[in-house]
């Protein structure tokens, strides 16, 4: 049977494989004279909030797993969530403003909802801390969460224009 530390080891490898997956599939090839500012444009700024995102989730994850075992304290793990809660905030304002065009519109409102359920996830996560994990069914419903938010992660990324 596998180590939490193994599992979360290969959870936070797997995630960087497929964040920098994705950002070379949806990042434009340029030349190496147009790198000196790039314009804000609408696969930018998505491809901005989605490693930004999936940053702070495998982190977040991974502190949790410490947090089980008793590497973590409770405090560190709830300023953490702190945090979190207020980057996602600031990433779903800046997709809320971006105004995209038309054919990523559809893109942008799943990565919305996606960010939206990663807040209830870090909602749940922090009630564990606080409760010192005394609901039997937290965990899985934790998993349940994490699968909502990446299923709009997948439908966002499934809905970008080709």
């Amino acid at each position: 049977m596998a180590s939490k530390k193994g599992v979360a080891i290969t959870a936070v490898i797997a995630a960087a494989i497929v964040g920098s997956s994705f950002l070379i599939w949806l990042i434009p090839q340029s030349s190496p004279g147009n790198m000196t500012e790039l314009p804000r444009d609408d696969n930018s700024i998505i491809s901005g909030v989605y490693s930004h995102h999936q940053s702070l989730a495998v982190n977040i994850e991974s502190k949790f797993e410490q947090w089980k075992s008793g590497e973590v304290t409770s405090s560190d793990m709830l300023s953490q969530i702190s945090l979190n809660r207020s980057d996602i905030q600031n990433m779903r304002q800046q997709l809320d403003s971006a105004s995209p065009a038309q054919e990523w519109q559809q893109s942008f409102d799943f990565y919305i909802q996606a960010l939206d359920s990663f807040l209830a996830y870090l909602d749940l996560m922090q009630t564990i801390l606080e409760g010192n994990d005394g609901m039997p069914d937290s965990n899985v419903r934790l998993d349940d969460l994490k699968q909502e938010w990446e299923g709009y992660v997948n439908n966002s990324i499934n809905a970008v224009p080709i």
